[in-house]
């Protein structure tokens, strides 16, 4: 099965849609739906103070996901706790990954240091 390019399909759908309309009346911004690993997927335009993006950034950059996965990530443990219901298996595997993912990147590069001096 051939990989799909998510950001040149992004750009393709931002490039080829106007959206002069709906950003000249304040109307929200939403990509229509497309499928990411079986669960249907949506695009929501955000604004928020820029202090607040790069301090999320610099967060996401430490935990070494994208910025966008974090915002989900948390969006998703919000709604958890909105509805007092635990984390689905999917966002305990989830949150299992991205908590390794500073630990493996840490192991590896040890090993290439390793590597290097011998």
């Amino acid at each position: 099965m051939a990989e799909r390019d998510v950001m040149a399909e992004e750009r393709d759908w931002y490039g080829e849609t106007d959206l002069s309309d709906r950003i000249a009346s304040g109307g929200e911004i939403v990509r229509p739906t497309r499928m990411r690993d079986g669960e249907p997927m949506s695009t929501f335009a955000l604004r928020m103070a820029e202090d607040v993006l790069e301090e999320v950034s610099a967060i996401a950059r430490s935990r070494g996901v994208p910025t966008g996965t974090l915002m989900r990530q948390w969006i998703v443990e919000r709604l958890g706790v909105e509805h007092r219901r635990p984390p689905s298996t999917s966002d305990v595997v989830w949150q299992a990954a991205l908590d390794a993912v500073p630990r493996l990147a840490q192991d590896i590069a040890n090993q290439l240091a390793g590597r290097r001096s011998a």
